[in-house]
């Protein structure tokens, strides 16, 4: 037959006698050894993206010939999405291709979260095979695709009013929503201080709000002179968001 399957024992076992007697229990077999090639085992995707709110991607495990042994393919997750239900969930960690098929499936669902976040892959390599061989490197990828809305980004300031000698402002960027990624808030320095530490030093020209913080700060310091002079203005703003 066409069939990769185990080898078959055939056992032949002494009945009945007729004008005679069996000469204790007598039984022989023979093995019928089985010469046809192991299944080579490929591995497909339907969906290459799916929504992180209840996508599915069914990945499937194709033998190019139908076995007379179960198929067992093992597979190993990796790529930037978190499983165990974090990101997604995997319906298993093995394929079966049953004996008398040719395919075996597994799905990876979407889980929902409320993070900003870029997009994440789920990558599904066949780490081995049992009653079968991998069709070279088989590697399948599904890109989790996020939904939530980019957050909003506000800019705060503790103290309208701070000394030229060493007095300090915390100008805060704050998010309405925590996000998965680092957000960048570029700062511009107007007015009519004169900033670089003529009147005042800032601390930098960008704030981060790092991935799961909603705040983020940078402060101008006052430099003293011995001028007398007008009260000067420290005038910031926001220039430009990334991931806000």
């Amino acid at each position: 037959d066409s069939l990769d399957e185990d080898n078959e024992t055939v056992i032949v076992d002494i009945s009945s006698v007729t004008n005679g007697n069996e000469s204790g229990t007598q039984q022989q077999s023979t093995t019928i050894t089985d010469d046809d090639a192991t299944p080579s085992i490929t591995l497909s995707v339907d969906n290459a993206t799916i929504a992180e709110n209840g996508g599915v991607a069914t990945f499937t495990a194709t033998s190019d010939a139908v076995s007379g042994r179960n198929i067992t393919v093992n597979l190993a997750y990796t790529g930037t999405a978190t499983g165990t239900g974090t990101d997604y969930t995997a319906s298993g960690t093995s394929i079966t291709i049953t004996a008398g098929s040719t395919t075996g499936t597994r799905t990876v669902t979407g889980v929902d979260d409320s993070l900003d976040e870029d997009n994440e892959t789920v990558i599904v390599d066949i780490s081995s095979v049992t009653n079968g061989n991998e069709s070279g490197t088989q590697q399948q990828t599904t890109t989790l695709t996020d939904d939530d809305a980019t957050p909003s980004i506000t800019l705060s300031v503790d103290n309208a009013n701070i000394a030229e000698s060493g007095g300090v402002a915390t100008f805060t960027a704050t998010s309405d929503a925590v996000s998965g990624r680092n957000i960048t808030v570029n700062l511009a320095y107007t007015g009519t201080a004169t900033g670089t530490g003529t009147d005042y030093t800032a601390s930098g020209t960008s704030i981060t709000i790092t991935a799961g913080s909603t705040t983020g700060t940078r402060t101008v310091t006052g430099v003293d002179d011995s001028l007398d002079e007008d009260d000067e203005t420290v005038i910031v703003d926001i220039s430009s968001v990334t991931n806000g």
